[in-house]
Order: structure tokens, then C-alpha cells, then sequence
């Protein structure tokens, strides 16, 4: 104990002694010196002062929205008096909407607009439905269809609707005499069969594990590429190879075609592991997927090049590369639905090719969606690949010339 009293009475000394042989005019040089280098680089001063502000806008508007006015998808097969009211229940409700052109004329349309991602929740009503609201002793069933690809979403539909469900039993038993006498006899005039499509367990495993995968993913791939320009022009080695035959084509094709390789036999060992470790099987079609993929990672590897065609050193090339990590996590539909987003954070999100690989991902694993399903989110991916890698042609054609 004396010994650790002497060797801290020692460090405090060692400190004071320190701090006693500093001067202001030292301090103040070393302050103004490193404040002018600072703002020498205004890229890093808004990169500092901006970034922090527009990200938790962003994130913050992400995630402070409840879940409400969810489209419902509606197969009306009686379309009398009495289901009408049904529909207009979950209309005039909070938590869902129902537009003139969610109405479909089959169940298995609105299975298959719930597999493509145009809708959440669907909503059935049988032939029936107004007749047995008539019967004192017939009990009416409705099917409430739900995307359980997000369990955690799925649940909140599902409380929702029972809500909303409960709510029209007691307003139907309020104004029909035969309905309430059901109701006081405890019975319900309204039953629903809900029916949870895809993950009917509600795991959340099924949902995060193929959104970390593309998380994962996205990062490395823009990390690949964003080090390939800024290398070169510390290097000292740009000028050289601008000096040979190579065209400014060639250079970026090349530099995306070996990381597009690797990236491409990263995401099949993930996949291995979600698979075989996580136990999640792809459900719909493996090369779907692995196609799918490769346009992906080509994606992400052309956002690395224009950032470091925008960089000028490799420390800015990685903070913009962090900075693009929070909006991929939090607005793409990684973690919250992109429904209750105001519209201009929407917009953001769209831009992101990882929203857009989300739903491919997630489509094929747990939905066992189709080309026919997912080809409008490819289109988006390849548009937005040569998009980006235009712009970073047009930048390096600049910073050259």
C-alpha cells in the first residue's frame, strides 16, 4: 500500500513538473498553427461541424415516426353494405389505409402483391361475410394476411388489426339487435384468421441476419475502392500510370473488376454461414440471388470510386465512408420501415443501393421471391452502378486535366 501511495504521489509530481514547464506563448503558437492547417481543408472542417447535425436529422426522423397508415390490400368477395363498412373501418382508422386501387379480385393477387413488397397486410373478406352477421348462432370470419418477413413490424400489424377489428365488433353489435345478442351471449360477431406469410414464427433472426449480411457487405466493398484513386495519388504513382497507353475507362473498370471478385466470393461465404450456422435457408432462387449480388457489390464498389476520385487523402476517403454507414443502417429498412419516413428522407434512402438490396436479399431468403418480383429493384441497382461510375470517369477526367 505504501508503495502504490509513493508511485501516485510520484505520477502527480511527473505531472505538475510537466504542466510547470509549459508556456502560454508555446500553447498559443501550437493552438494557431494547428486552427490555420485546420481550415486550410474546408472539406474537413464541414465534414466535423455538418456531419454530426445532418445525422441525427436524418436518423432521428428515421426513427421517431410510429407506424401508421399502412396500405391494406383487399380481396372483397361479398361486397355488400355490411363488408363495405369493414373496409372503411380500417380506412378511417390511424394505423391503415385503403386506397381505390388496393381492391383486388383474388386471394392469390393479393398472396402475390404481399411476396412482391407492394403491401404488408391484406385483408379477405368471404362471400359470406354479410349473411352470417345476420345469424344469431353463424359467427363471420375474416382473413388478415401479414409479411412476416419483419417480425417485429408483423407483430405491431397484427396488434393493429385486432384493434381495428375489435373496434367494428363493437360497433356492428351496437347497431345490429342480432349481432348484440350474440355478443352478450359472450360470443364475438367478427372472428379474424390471421395468417403470418413467410416467417410464420415471427423470428427476427429470419429478418437481421440477411439485413447484417448486406450491411456487412455494402461497407467492405465501398472500403475496397475508396482507398483506389487516393493510393495512387499518394503514392506518387497516378502520374505515372496516366502517362502510359490507359485509358481513364480502363483504369476504373480495372480497378473495380478484382474487388467485384473478391466481393463476390465474401458474400458466397457469408451466405454459407447464414445458411449453415444460423440455419436460415434461401428460399427462392440461389442464382437469383448470386446475380443479384454481383450487381450489388458492383454497386457499392462504384460509391467507393467516386469517393475517392472526391478525396484527397486516404484518412477523408475513410470518414466519408463512415459517414455513409448510419444512413445505411438506419433509413435503408435495415432496422425501421421506410413507410412512416417523411418523404425528402425517403428520397435519401432510395439513392442508397443497399435499400434497394434489402428487399432482394430479403425476397428471395424468407419470401421466395421471383425475377418477376425483384426485377425493378436490379434495374435501380445497374442504373445507379453506371450513374456512379460515369461520375467518377467525369471527376478523374477533371482532377487529370
Amino acid at each position: 500500500m505504501a508503495n502504490l501511495f509513493s508511485s501516485i504521489v510520484q505520477a502527480v509530481r511527473n505531472v505538475a513538473g510537466f504542466l510547470s514547464s509549459a508556456t502560454w506563448s508555446g500553447i498559443q503558437s501550437v493552438v494557431k498553427k494547428e486552427l490555420i492547417q485546420l481550415f486550410r481543408d474546408p472539406f474537413l472542417v464541414a465534414f466535423i461541424v455538418l456531419l454530426p447535425i445532418a445525422q441525427l436529422l436524418v436518423t432521428g426522423l428515421a426513427i421517431s415516426k410510429d407506424l401508421k397508415h399502412i396500405p391494406v390490400v383487399v380481396c372483397n368477395y361479398d361486397n355488400r353494405n355490411d363488408s363495405l363498412e369493414l373496409v372503411k373501418t380500417f380506412q378511417n382508422s390511424v394505423f391503415f389505409t385503403v386506397g381505390a386501387d388496393d381492391f383486388v379480385d383474388s386471394e392469390t393477387e393479393l398472396d402475390r402483391l404481399i411476396r412482391k413488397g407492394a403491401y404488408r397486410v391484406g385483408l379477405v373478406i368471404p362471400p359470406d361475410y354479410s349473411r352470417s352477421l345476420l345469424k344469431p348462432n353463424d359467427t363471420p370470419t375474416v382473413r388478415i394476411a401479414i409479411d412476416g418477413s419483419n417480425a417485429n413490424i408483423a407483430r405491431s400489424i397484427q396488434a393493429m388489426s385486432n384493434l381495428v377489428l375489435s373496434y367494428h365488433t363493437a360497433l356492428v353489435a351496437s347497431q345490429n339487435p342480432l349481432a348484440a345478442t350474440v355478443s352478450a351471449l359472450q360470443k364475438t360477431p367478427i372472428e379474424s384468421v390471421v395468417h403470418v406469410l413467410y416467417n410464420p414464427d415471427l423470428k427476427t433472426a429470419y429478418f437481421l441476419i440477411p439485413g447484417i449480411l448486406a450491411l456487412i457487405m455494402h461497407m467492405m466493398t465501398i472500403l475496397f475502392t475508396s482507398f483506389a484513386i487516393v493510393r495512387e495519388r499518394e503514392s506518387g504513382t497516378l502520374e505515372q500510370l496516366m502517362a502510359t497507353p490507359i485509358r481513364v475507362s480502363d483504369l476504373m473498370i480495372g480497378k473495380v473488376i478484382p474487388y467485384a471478385i473478391i466481393g463476390l466470393a465474401d458474400m458466397l461465404l457469408t451466405l454459407g454461414v447464414m445458411v449453415w450456422f444460423f440455419n436460415i435457408s434461401i428460399s427462392g432462387s440461389f442464382w437469383l440471388l448470386l446475380i443479384n449480388s454481383l450487381v450489388f457489390i458492383v454497386t457499392s464498389l462504384t460509391i467507393g470510386l467516386l469517393i475517392s476520385t472526391t478525396c484527397k487523402s486516404q484518412v477523408q476517403a475513410v470518414q466519408l465512408t463512415l459517414a455513409l454507414l448510419l444512413p445505411s443502417m438506419m433509413i435503408s429498412g435495415f432496422v425501421f420501415p421506410l413507410e412512416p419516413m417523411p418523404w425528402f428522407v425517403k428520397i435519401f434512402s432510395y439513392l442508397l443501393p443497399i435499400t434497394h438490396y434489402l428487399e432482394i436479399i430479403r425476397g428471395v431468403v424468407i419470401k421466395g421471391s421471383g425475377f418477376a418480383e425483384l426485377w425493378g429493384y436490379t434495374v435501380v441497382l445497374l442504373a445507379l452502378s453506371a450513374v456512379l461510375l460515369a461520375t467518377s470517369m467525369m471527376r478523374f477526367k477533371k482532377q487529370v486535366a
